[in-house]
């Protein structure tokens, strides 16, 4: 081999060297955990001022390096959850009643929803979601029920009763309603009106962690 050709395939084998290098230490990265702590949902409780809040939790990290191409990258979650809470407009008061990480059964496509309530003191949640590690679609998805209780009961059930359902959501006051509010998800609040033509007040706010707190306290 002359020496034109050789310092071309020295110069070549370094640069593949180099660029292996490069990818094995820094080129398939992640950034810094990031928390995205969301009110889902808020069910009021017969006619009275208190209501069910679920919150998600999504903490996961942005890709960096060659993880980035080539349109932009895929986000990697490394937790996953849901908490509900007690929430009473009238005192201020929030009760913590439990909180779960996602199982791998319903890690991909997480989702949570009060799925149903009975009565003032029964509601059901349900997971949603597909096998952690694969890909997500219809056929894949999986469901797992709860029974949460407003003492903080939270029990895995078969099925959720086909008389527990979510109650109608309307502005206007109903025949004989007494106790008048009107609960709305904000991003990470629960807003509530107190009149038919008032503006929405943040009541609650959820921390980085899903606990829900009043506002200004």
């Amino acid at each position: 081999m002359d020496h034109p050709t050789l310092a071309l395939w020295m110069l070549s084998d370094l640069r593949r060297l180099t660029l292996a290098a490069w990818v094995g230490v820094g080129g398939c990265t992640y950034g810094t955990p990031e928390t995205v702590v969301t009110v889902e949902q808020v069910v009021r409780l017969g006619d009275s001022y208190r209501a069910l809040v679920l919150v998600r939790l999504d903490t996961y990290e942005r890709p960096t390096g060659l993880n980035t191409f080539p349109d932009g990258g895929r986000w990697r979650y490394v937790a996953r959850g849901a908490t509900q809470h007690l929430i009473d407009a009238a005192s201020g008061e929030v009760t913590a009643l439990a909180r779960q990480s996602a199982p791998d059964e319903v890690w991909e496509s997480f989702g949570a929803r009060i799925a149903g309530i009975e009565g003032d003191s029964v509601a059901y949640v349900r997971l949603t979601g597909c096998p952690r590690g694969g890909e997500c679609h219809p056929t894949l998805s999986r469901s797992l029920a709860y029974r949460l209780t407003t003492r903080g009961d939270f029990t895995p059930v078969e099925i959720v009763p086909a008389g527990a359902g979510l109650p109608g959501e309307m502005l206007a006051r109903r025949p004989g309603e007494e106790s008048y509010v009107r609960f709305s998800p904000q991003e990470d609040a629960v807003t509530a009106r107190f009149e038919e033509d008032g503006s929405p007040l943040a009541l609650f706010v959820a921390g980085p962690d899903g606990a829900l707190h009043p506002v200004g306290r």
